[in-house]
């Protein structure tokens, strides 16, 4: 139950906690204090607190494989870097897991600082830039934007079975999400991704085609399908 004016860190952990999601792997660290308050104190999450952000990403992979999704929680620059090639494995395997990312207060970074953490260069979306990549979509986290983006991000990533990368500065984390939030439902009840009528019925079409022309067909379905919940449609020949 979203509770009244949370805060933006508040607001992403329990968005992610409507869709079922009862564990959040990773490594506390000091620019991610704020999100891993909100986690400590959401009564429907537990921390599973790991070595490294490495396994922490790979836990995170294996736990999507169960319960269809996941949440990854690392600290700015070296934490995130840590964990990027359990999220890319993630991406090629289609799995949802939502990457909280706490990064340095926008006062520090308007300062332009050397900061630890970071290449002391006073440019702060280095690593936010790579971490992207290891996604199918990402976003930093306003009060402001805190409700659109959330909703954005989740849809994207269920849609696509991929990883989401959702970055906060660790003032916003802390501020009142502004608007009102949105209560969500759990995974089984989320609306399943709906494919384009004519570009469905083209794809049949040429698959048939190619099915009638070919002297001994083989199909070999994808994991796709089991990341869908689509295992079940595919009966062998009796």
């Amino acid at each position: 139950m979203i509770k009244n004016n949370p805060t933006t860190a508040e607001y992403a952990v329990q968005r992610l906690a409507d869709l079922g999601i009862r564990h959040v792997f990773g490594l506390p660290g000091d620019y991610a204090f704020p999100i891993d308050d909100a986690i400590e104190s959401n009564p429907n999450l537990t921390w599973v607190v790991c070595s490294n952000e490495l396994n922490a990403a790979y836990s995170a992979d294996g736990y999507a494989r169960v319960f269809g999704a996941s949440i990854l929680s690392t600290t700015y620059g070296v934490g995130e870097l840590g964990a990027m090639a359990g999220v890319m494995g993630a991406k090629a395997e289609r799995l949802p897991i939502f990457h909280l990312v706490g990064m340095p207060s926008t006062r520090l970074m308007r300062t332009r600082k050397p900061l630890h953490h970071t290449f002391g260069d006073g440019e702060f979306n280095h690593f936010h830039q790579l971490s992207s990549a290891t996604a199918c979509v990402s976003t930093i986290l306003t009060p402001e934007n805190a409700i659109t983006e959330m909703e954005r991000v989740i849809a994207i990533a269920l849609s696509q079975r991929q990883p989401a990368i959702i970055a906060i500065a660790g003032d916003y984390a802390q501020m009142p999400v502004i608007g009102n939030p949105i209560q969500g439902v759990p995974l089984h009840q989320v609306s399943p991704p709906k494919s384009n009528p004519q570009e469905l019925e083209c794809a049949v079409k040429t698959i048939l085609q190619r099915l009638e022309q070919a002297q001994q067909p083989v199909i070999l379905p994808s994991f796709t399908l089991l990341r869908y919940g689509l295992h079940r449609t595919i009966h062998p020949p009796s």
